[in-house]
């Protein structure tokens, strides 16, 4: 049994939800805080009774009067001022009676008693000939993946998504029972419940479905998404479900408990997914240097600021672990690979991929890496690194700036920089120049196989000034020349 109220305010709307709910079965109750929010929708559907604060109802220019009229919906009246003119109005629009403030539960219970046992012959009757009605749309599964399918009628062709496979059971008997106009008929699919409406009327299934979110957060804590999709011209169904499949998708972008319609459908944009040389370097700046501010502020304008056409979701999900392979090298280089480090990483990594919505993934990743960093600073203030360790720290966050040198490192350690030279090269058997080319050739060697980038652009961006000194210093080290390097990969 489908109750709509307007109450005087939420506190008496909840008491009246208590009330009827626990202690008659079978009803689905929507609260409305105004008036006109209730007569919009019942232009629309019909529910099984209506209970109406009278004091917030004022008869002039108010469609609801003749809605009630028109369509033959049993009411009762609520109101706080027992006066001839109320009585009267309730009388005239032929409610079933009017409770007076403060009146007894008892009242209110006999009331939805009384109507449900009137209305039950005549509900079953509704019920089994809207059944009888939707089983004459011929649809079925097939002719969404197999079939070219034309289907004779309009249609309108909706989905409901809940981030939890578990709700989808929950939301198809919930669609079941709700009143929805016309022939319609529900599929259950494992990610979404699907539903074909016979309409032209998108406006008119838009309010239902309004109605039916409203009606679902009031009774569920579960998320929910609606698309409604429309389609321009003739199209199969087929088609059509292609169309709507992708409407589901923008959910990653725009979040639940909201309606998409197809008119707001504008495909994917092209996008790379891939970070670019420079964006890796930066990445490695930032993480080299720890600087959270400038991964929030990155992170949060990369992916908090994408407007339609959006790309594909799944382009934005493969930019997001290009991300993550950056903080993984960082794992490496650092050695941070305690069990519980692997487990966070690992999670973040499932989130990138399963999660139905983009801002629950960021949050999720921003908040491991600021975890990480912190730990790393942790380790640092309590001097577990060696001399070696330190300095090697600071050679992959600055040997891509070619006026970094053995001065500005003992510089920024506050030590000598002939005793830091000569530690370095006892503790490390290897001088810290000889060191810091082989860094830059390591990554130049990276560079050269993953990009495309030109042999002048490469050294620039490993910390050599001229191109000939690079090629000099590569060939030393390699045996070849950069161009050889990166022919022979080809």
């Amino acid at each position: 049994m489908k109750i709509y109220l307007v109450a005087k305010d939420g506190l008496e709307a909840q008491g009246i939800r208590w009330i009827i709910q626990s202690h008659v079965t079978g009803i689905q109750l929507t609260s409305f805080e105004e008036i006109k929010e209730l007569s919009n929708v019942i232009k629309y559907e019909k529910p099984d009774f209506v209970i109406i604060d009278m004091d917030k109802w004022a008869l002039k220019d108010d469609p609801l009067k003749e809605v009630l009229q028109t369509k033959q919906i049993r009411w009762l009246g609520i109101s706080s001022e027992r006066v001839f003119q109320v009585a009267y109005r309730g009388l005239s629009l032929h409610a079933e009676d009017i409770l007076f403030r403060p009146f007894s539960p008892g009242d209110l219970i006999k009331q939805v008693q009384q109507l449900r046992f009137q209305i039950r012959n005549r509900k079953q009757f509704s019920a089994g000939s809207n059944e009888e009605e939707n089983d004459h749309i011929d649809i079925d599964y097939a002719d969404f993946f197999l079939n070219d399918k034309l289907h004779p009628q309009s249609v309108i062709m909706s989905a409901f998504i809940t981030p939890n496979g578990h709700a989808l059971p929950y939301v198809y008997e919930t669609l079941q029972e709700f009143p929805f106009t016309g022939k319609y008929r529900f599929f259950a699919l494992s990610q979404f419940i699907l539903g074909i409406h016979e309409t032209e009327e998108q406006s008119h299934l838009k309010e239902q479905c309004r109605a039916f979110l409203a009606s679902w957060k009031e009774q569920m804590e579960e998320p929910l998404a609606l698309v409604l999709n429309s389609p321009a011209g003739k199209s199969t169904l087929k088609e059509i479900y292609r169309q709507t499949k992708e409407l589901t998708e923008q959910v990653f972008f725009e979040g639940y408990d909201i309606i998409l319609a197809g008119d707001e459908r504008a495909g994917w944009r092209d996008m790379d997914p891939f970070l670019t040389p420079l964006e890796q370097r930066q990445w490695i700046e930032m993480l080299e240097k720890r600087d959270t501010k400038a991964i929030c502020e990155w992170v949060e304008h990369e992916f908090f600021t994408y407007k339609k056409p959006y790309p594909s979701p799944d382009m934005v999900r493969i930019r997001l672990t290009s991300v993550l392979a950056q903080i993984r090298r960082y794992m490496k280089a650092y050695k941070t690979n305690e069990a519980d480090w692997e487990i966070a990483y690992h999670n973040v990594f499932q989130q990138i991929i399963r999660n139905p919505v983009i801002y629950q993934i960021v949050s999720e990743l921003l908040t491991f890496v600021t975890h990480l960093l912190a730990a790393r600073n942790d380790s640092h203030q309590k001097g577990t690194e060696t001399l070696v360790e330190k300095v090697k720290d600071m050679m992959e966050a600055n040997f891509w700036d070619a006026q970094w040198n053995l001065a500005a490192c003992a510089q920024a350690l506050r030590i000598n920089k002939s005793t830091l030279s000569r530690r370095f090269a006892a503790e490390s058997g290897q001088s810290f120049r000889d060191t810091l080319h082989q860094m830059r050739i390591r990554e130049a060697k990276r560079l050269l196989q993953d990009t495309e980038l030109s042999i002048e652009e490469i050294s620039r961006l490993t910390g050599y000034t001229h191109q000939t000194y690079f090629n000099t210093k590569f060939k030393q080290l390699e045996g070849c020349t950069p161009f050889a390097y990166r022919s022979g990969i080809e």
